[in-house]
């Protein structure tokens, strides 16, 4: 019981909110030295996104299809990551502009999942567009984020159900 309160989609929503506020703040103060933040943010994104699906096959094994979907379509946008970092290592790509275009598969991933999952993810996946076009053009946009993101769990809160 416990750890489904801890899977719940109020929890997950703050979770992904609170990784990226934390990849956007690495990327900000250690822009030259962090290249791989965003590859780590995808593999811990599709963590996240599996855990639900993982639980409840463990515990109800007649429900495959709720832990082979999330786990495909996590596979599927960590093929495509793992695609553009090899671009990356092989210089066709530099390294600010490969990680900006992870940030987008993964904005895009998680947008995605929303489809299936509901409105969480998908603000989610905007969040984390929004974030990309931040890095890219603006010199100051933590405290935003930060401002939006609290704005997001509060609502959330507020939303569950009873």
């Amino acid at each position: 019981m416990y750890k489904q309160n801890l899977l719940s989609r109020h929890n997950l929503l703050t979770l992904r909110l609170c990784m990226s506020l934390l990849g956007a703040y690495l990327d900000y103060h250690y822009l030259h030295r962090t290249h791989d933040i965003w590859l780590v943010m995808m593999f811990l994104f599709s963590g996240v996104a599996i855990a639900p699906g993982y639980y409840q096959f463990k515990h109800h094994a007649g429900n495959l299809n709720s832990f082979i979907r999330p786990l495909l379509h996590w596979m599927g946008g960590l093929c495509v990551v793992l695609i553009i970092y090899a671009y990356q290592r092989s210089g066709r790509l530099y390294h600010e502009e490969g990680d900006l275009v992870v940030l987008l598969v993964l904005a895009l991933t998680t947008y995605l999942e929303g489809m299936q999952t509901g409105w969480r993810s998908i603000f989610t996946g905007l969040f984390l567009g929004l974030i990309a076009v931040c890095v890219a053009y603006f010199d100051s946009y933590i405290g935003q984020l930060i401002a939006l993101a609290v704005v997001a769990i509060l609502y959330s809160y507020y939303r569950q159900p009873a």
